[in-house]
């Protein structure tokens, strides 16, 4: 007896064979996917994120940490974040994508990974509401790469009060925000790395000039240091502490020695007077007048609006001005940590806001009280 297949037979073996072929594919794929991801690794830093708290809303300032081990290239496409409250309820959802005429997604400077690459990524979705307590990050590279990243921050709370390290009116001239460029230092760099940086010593600094009555920098063309108003300001210690480092003989003249910074972090800063207030809490006071800190030596005891320098253009400084931080060392692994400021006035044209405690941001004019 012949066997012989019928039509019906003959579609249900091509139909199967088709169902074979598919599933095959997307083993393969999936497959694909796994080994893609396995070659991603993705890390923040600092592992816990510090919340500053600016008005009624949290700050988050790290950095992702991106490396690709494959020799593939890798195209970040998405980029999303959940947040959620401490009962593990979501509270709010951001992204960025490569949708439209001009993607969002191109707001990340660098979304390109080649093969064998590392770098940063600065987070780009720095504001949260007060109630966050975690965030979920999904990374999504070449349209179907996922892989995710979970962030827990960690409350951050200031153990002294801090007065402003200037008397005078200020302009914030540079803070900490997104586009800071205190913010954007990037310790993945090579020549950077090279130096021994392994976190950002100034996430969270400040950039202060000094502001006459009619909120001007400068007199005349500002070509001189002396047309500065801040030019040999006093500056004065936020609170009480000790001085563990101090350089007061470096020149006015804007320069610094690169390389020096493989030996000593703080060398970017010219003349400088750095104390210690709490363990993990320096503050920083960087770009000062040669020899404004002489009478100045490690270990001395200092007090809460104490002079310890003066407004100079020492080290990487375009103009007169202070650079102040908070940081948690002294060191090339330091990391900055945020900093709030008591009894200071916000001016906001012919008003004036009194601020209590709080941050200050870039662009802002305030004055001490």
């Amino acid at each position: 007896m012949e066997l012989s297949l019928k039509p019906n037979n003959l579609k249900m073996k091509s139909l199967l064979n088709l169902k074979n072929s598919l599933l095959a594919s997307v083993v393969f794929l999936a497959s694909i996917n796994s080994n893609a991801q396995n070659n991603i690794k993705i890390v923040h830093y600092p592992e816990q994120p510090l919340k500053e708290k600016n008005s009624n809303q949290y700050h988050l300032n790290f950095d992702f940490v991106i490396e690709n081990s494959s020799k593939d290239t890798l195209i970040l496409t998405r980029l999303e974040v959940q947040a959620f409250d401490k009962n593990n309820v979501l509270v709010q959802q951001k992204f960025l994508d490569n949708n439209g005429t001009a993607p969002s997604i191109n707001t990340i400077p660098e979304i390109q990974w080649n093969g064998m690459a590392k770098n940063i990524l600065f987070n780009p979705f720095p504001e949260v509401n007060l109630v966050i307590r975690k965030l979920e990050y999904t990374f999504t590279f070449n349209n179907n790469i996922e892989v995710k990243n979970t962030v827990i921050p960690k409350d951050y709370e200031q153990l002294k009060d801090f007065n402003l390290p200037l008397k005078s009116r200020l302009l914030i001239y540079d803070g900490h925000d997104l586009n800071s460029h205190h913010r954007r230092f990037n310790y993945e760099f090579a020549p950077i790395h090279q130096l021994g940086f392994t976190g950002n010593f100034m996430r969270y600094a400040y950039d202060f000039v000094v502001l006459n009555t009619e909120n001007k920098q400068f007199a005349n063309k500002g070509e001189n240091d002396t047309d500065w108003f801040g030019f040999g300001n006093d500056v004065l210690a936020v609170a009480d502490g000790e001085i563990v480092t101090v350089e007061t003989n470096q020149k006015d003249n804007k320069q610094f020695d690169i390389p020096a910074l493989k030996d000593n972090p703080l060398a970017l800063y010219g003349n400088y007077v750095v104390i210690k207030h709490n363990d993990n809490v320096y503050s920083m006071y960087g770009h000062l007048k040669n020899q404004s800190s002489v009478a100045f030596k490690i270990g001395d005891k200092i007090k809460k609006g104490q002079k310890i320098g003066s407004i100079g253009t020492s080290g990487s400084s375009f103009f007169p001005h202070l650079h102040f931080e908070v940081r948690n060392n002294i060191n090339h692994d330091a990391e900055g940590v945020p900093s709030y400021f008591t009894n200071f006035n916000l001016i906001l044209g012919s008003e004036i806001k009194e601020i209590k405690k709080g941050t200050v941001n870039t662009g802002d004019i305030i004055q001490s009280k």
